[in-house]
């Protein structure tokens, strides 16, 4: 069983309370502690390492987003997964392009939410059902805007065997998923993700998904 530590960021009294509790009980989680907002978040990983940020959207001196990227910046190997109410679903291209790597609804059930933590430290990216709809929708807005200028994955030189990563990755699959349907080894995936990060100038595999999506790269 894994076993992650887990910092809150939630400014609202009773959601942090609520979730404080319930994360505390679970055996898969070493609870590290509750910040208001972003901006303690961010001073806290520059001393301390957690596995996964547990960040809301909206609070106060830093909001999430924000905090996201700086810690991101600082250091991008910390999970962050974002927990948003249904009606900010717009603001989640921002939170994956500042390198969020799963968005939840509030409304999640705490056994959903400790998959999701699973797939993200495999590598994956999740997106709640009740909003990933929007997001095909936007995209699709996007798509027509950019089809005059549109490229292909040979405008930036992405092989074959690196468009079915590419595909995999922009589908939320961890690299033990991309392995196993492709049949190649996990070193093997990684190798091609480095290659993809480098021809896309992106920073991590989320914004390959988002480059990919934005790009029309998956056609």
């Amino acid at each position: 069983m894994k076993k992650y530590n887990l910092l809150l960021v939630e400014d609202d009294p009773f959601t942090k309370q609520t979730l404080s509790y319930e994360l505390k009980r679970r055996e898969e989680i070493n609870f590290l502690g509750a910040f208001d907002n972003g901006k303690e978040a961010v001073e806290y990983v520059k001393t301390n390492t957690p596995d996964i940020i547990l960040m809301d959207i909206d609070m106060p001196i830093m909001n999430g987003l924000e905090a996201t990227k700086e810690i991101k910046k600082f250091n991008p190997n910390i999970l962050i997964t974002i927990l948003s109410n249904h009606d900010q679903k717009d603001k989640v291209l921002d939170a994956f392009s500042f390198g969020a790597n799963a968005y939840c609804v509030k409304q999640i059930k705490m056994n959903e939410l400790i998959k999701v933590f699973n797939i993200v430290s495999d590598g994956g990216i999740w997106i709640d059902s009740q909003i990933a709809g929007y997001i095909f929708d936007v995209l699709k807005n996007i798509d027509k805007k950019q089809e005059e200028t549109k490229k292909t994955t040979e405008d930036y030189n992405i092989t074959e065997r690196e468009r079915n990563v590419l595909k995999l990755v922009a589908d939320g699959h961890s690299n033990t998923e991309i392995a196993e349907q492709l049949i190649i080894s996990q070193n093997t995936v990684k190798n091609h993700i480095a290659s993809l990060l480098t021809k896309l100038a992106v920073k991590d595999r989320t914004q390959i998904a988002v480059f990919a999506l934005k790009n029309n790269l998956l056609d």
